[in-house]
């Protein structure tokens, strides 16, 4: 179970809670004001000594305190996973990623880390047949998302994914990634003729050049889990995700500067198109995706709009890093649903324990000198996660049949 503390606001004051615990604990909801720490500019001098700061700061509230001695006496091997409630804006800034409990850094054992977003929405439990798909929009302005598509390639071919079968599904413009996946199509293909069906399904279709025809592909793909490298921003105070298309490319290649691509899709309409489809997860692979500022970060938006995980980064990353994560992050992802589904009974899948393998890959040999593990972040519902296996989810029986290439998926 997941001990939680939560951050409200009053004005411009900001107070702290303990909203849940394993155990009880007296006065739990009790609001305190509290002095948030000075978010750092770059890189602390010692993320260790920040991390522990962060720790005293919160232990000032005595059932805050009680709930965090608590997770941390747990025993070896029982993950205990830490999640911030951001109501207050301002707290949602603080990199509580860095949180160190005076042996470690909590997010690189056995405490992982997660934010609960700010507007609360109940999540259904989901149910699974197969295959578990994954849709991957790879289309970023001068970034190439090859390494991506291997990364994603290497997790849907692994003994866990053969068990869960898997559909990948790339949407890109990019003509050498398409290549690429469409050379994993054709190999996978006479491989699971042959009889083995185990094999990944792969599926590849160019990026469409407008909006309402790239948000049909996603929600016509029905993803549990969506993966998106493009580029994050605001237009017209609204945050939107921006994407290459073919003709951005020839313009380019003209002289022209195509920007962040022509291709712009609003967090919002976003959301509007996945609900029905039940995500699982979205993965936002731009920069800043999941930065608080003045409003809530894109990855925050998409919770608070009712989708039930999302994972942004919190700063500007270099695209060496956002490949090292996803390489790292999908084969625990599909580890974590393999094994839900594998009980053969109702199951809550924690994505917070997802993210530590790959931020201890990102940390190297020494996480004090190399602090790009702090930048993914995950944002989450307030309610538990449920997967029921053997079950179709009712939300996805009536919607369209898959296109554009796509098996078509028995109802």
């Amino acid at each position: 179970m997941r001990t939680v503390v939560a951050f409200e606001q009053r004005g411009t004051r900001t107070l702290v809670k303990l909203a849940a615990s394993p155990i009880s604990i007296a006065d739990a909801g009790e609001l305190k004001y509290t002095e948030l720490p000075v978010v750092p500019d770059g890189r602390p001098v010692s993320l260790a000594e920040y991390g522990e700061s962060l720790r005293a700061l919160l232990a000032e509230h005595r059932p805050v305190a009680k709930g965090l001695e608590n997770a941390f006496a747990q025993q070896i091997g029982t993950d205990s996973p830490l999640c911030f409630h951001m109501v207050s804006t301002p707290a949602d800034a603080v990199p509580w990623e860095h949180l160190h409990n005076g042996q470690g850094f909590c997010a690189l054992d056995r405490w992982p880390i997660g934010r609960i977003a700010r507007i609360a929405q109940d999540v259904d439990h989901h149910g699974f047949l197969p295959p578990l798909r994954i849709v991957a929009v790879l289309s970023a302005a001068k970034r190439d998302g090859s390494a991506q598509l291997d990364g994603l390639l290497r997790a849907v071919r692994t003994p866990d994914a053969r068990e869960l079968g898997v559909h990948l599904h790339i949407i890109s413009a990019q003509r050498g990634l398409l290549t690429a996946a469409r050379a994993a199509e054709e190999e996978e293909a006479p491989l699971r003729a042959a009889g083995e069906g185990d094999r990944p399904v792969i599926t590849v279709q160019e990026l469409p050049g407008t909006e309402p025809d790239l948000t049909r592909c996603i929600a016509t793909a029905r993803p549990h889990i969506l993966h998106l490298l493009g580029h994050g921003g605001v237009r017209a105070g609204e945050p939107v995700f921006s994407f290459v298309t073919a003709a951005d490319q020839a313009a380019e290649m003209a002289g022209e500067s195509a920007g962040t691509g022509s291709l712009v899709l609003s967090v919002q309409n976003l959301a509007g198109i996945l609900k029905p489809c039940a995500p699982w997860l979205v993965i936002l692979g731009a920069c800043r995706t999941a930065a608080a500022t003045q409003r809530r970060s894109l990855a925050h938006e998409l919770v608070s709009l009712g989708i039930p995980a999302a994972v942004g980064m919190r700063r500007n990353v270099g695209l060496g890093v956002a490949d090292q994560f996803c390489r790292a992050f999908y084969p625990e992802v599909v580890s974590l649903i393999a094994t839900a589904i594998r009980s053969g009974r109702v199951q809550t899948i924690d994505w917070a324990a997802a993210l530590t393998p790959p931020r201890k890959v990102l940390a190297g040999s020494d996480p004090e000198q190399a602090d790009e593990w702090t930048d993914p972040v995950l944002y989450v519902q307030h309610s538990p996660f449920l997967v029921i296996p053997g079950s179709p989810d009712k939300r996805t029986r009536r919607l369209p049949q898959v296109l554009g290439g796509v098996p078509r998926q028995p109802p």
